[in-house]
């Protein structure tokens, strides 16, 4: 079955496109959005769909963001990276339970869609006790972790710095996560294990 081929939008198609989108974002169905972002395998350009994403990220109900960051995700392109921080910042300066899930949603992703610039922004979440609640902080521990993945470097030494600070469950969850990144390392270098290394350094 041939993909389907879009020709690249003039200037005058995309802001008509745009605009209606931010006309109908009221009326944005959340599961026909997921059920479009399946089909994103078969179309080309599909960089075209980042700006109404976003879009629907920053600008519609909790149900729709959800559903668009799914779709930005699924891109994975880095041209997502700097509205998705820049919503998360507004998202902490509102703090609308309403949007909590988006919240942490649009961290996880900044994972997936993010670069090395990135990498303070996440530790920053880590590492200040406010506004940050506990789970944003997990959020932003299992972004590095995908930073990681997508080979951005210097997550180890970052989630190694902030492991210092942290206190309770984020302190574990960063131990598991320097587990993860370091095993094999750790193995070559005939330690034990990394878990047992802080142990030791916790119980002196």
């Amino acid at each position: 079955m041939d993909s389907l081929n879009f020709k690249p939008l003039d200037k005058r198609e995309r802001k008509e496109i745009l605009e209606y989108i931010r006309s109908r974002i009221d009326e944005a169905d959340p599961e026909k959005l997921r059920r479009a972002m399946l089909s994103m395998g078969w179309v080309e350009g599909v960089d075209e769909l980042i700006e109404p994403l976003v879009i629907l990220v920053t600008e519609g109900r909790p149900e729709v963001a959800l559903a668009a960051l799914s779709g930005l995700s699924q891109l994975e392109s880095k041209y997502s990276e700097k509205p998705v921080a820049r919503h998360i910042v507004n998202l902490f300066k509102k703090r609308d339970a309403a949007y909590s899930e988006v919240l942490l949603e649009c961290i996880r992703v900044l994972g997936k869609v993010g670069t090395r610039r990135s990498v303070n922004f996440l530790a920053e979440i880590i590492r200040n006790p406010a506004p940050a609640s506990e789970k944003d902080k997990e959020a932003a521990v299992e972004a590095l972790i995908s930073l990681a993945e997508r080979r951005v470097r210097g997550i180890t030494e970052t989630l190694e710095e902030l492991y210092s600070t942290a206190h309770g469950i984020v302190k574990e969850i960063i131990t598991y996560a320097l587990k993860e990144l370091n095993s094999q390392r750790w193995e070559e270098q005939g330690y034990l294990t990394i878990e047992a290394d802080f142990e030791n350094e916790d119980n002196p």
